[in-house]
């Protein structure tokens, strides 16, 4: 079974050993905006709901800088030969107090520049985060996903994640 059908990083030591994953800081912004532009325009061709607004830079620059400040969250770069080549985002929220397992991780927008994809570095950015949240006692960790992004549904597939809820949407105009 090839290395990546079987959920096993096809990468080579150097390659693992050049890329470097670390909290991010606010000089990887505007790569980190820069990369998260390529993942709006793979999703706007798969559905017009997510369609940036005209000012998407600084908003999603404003969004990164508002979360590198909070406790609560982090956001993670992996870095090779000094460039930003991906980034992820991971939070935690509190559920109300009806539920046993209250504090659940939320993985945001984990993204690798299409050059580096299928060496491991989209799960190394997984990884660290899942290391973050299961130090902040977080118990469950939930994503959400394209339904027609199959590329990124076989991924997180092959990382463990299973779908347990579906996300509609209806258009109201």
């Amino acid at each position: 079974m090839p290395p990546e059908e079987s959920g096993h990083s096809s990468r080579t030591i150097e390659e693992m050993a050049q890329t470097q994953v670390r909290p991010a800081t606010a000089r990887d912004v505007g790569e980190i905006v820069s990369i998260w532009g390529e993942l709006a325009a793979h999703h706007t061709r798969l559905d017009e709901a997510f369609r940036p607004s005209r000012r998407w830079q600084e908003e999603y620059q404003r969004f990164i800088l508002d979360l590198l400040g909070r406790e609560d969250a982090r956001a993670v770069v992996a870095v090779e030969d000094g460039r930003v080549i991906g980034y992820g985002v991971g939070r935690i929220s509190m559920l109300p107090a009806f539920f046993e397992r209250r504090r659940r991780g939320y993985l945001h927008d984990v993204v690798t520049r299409a050059p580096y994809r299928r060496r491991g570095v989209g799960r190394s950015l997984v990884e660290a985060l899942l290391a973050w949240m299961q130090e902040y006692g977080a118990l469950t960790v939930e994503l959400t996903v394209a339904v027609l992004n199959e590329e990124a549904v076989a991924f997180w597939t092959r990382l463990g994640f299973v779908p347990y809820m579906h996300h509609f949407k209806r258009e109201l105009r």
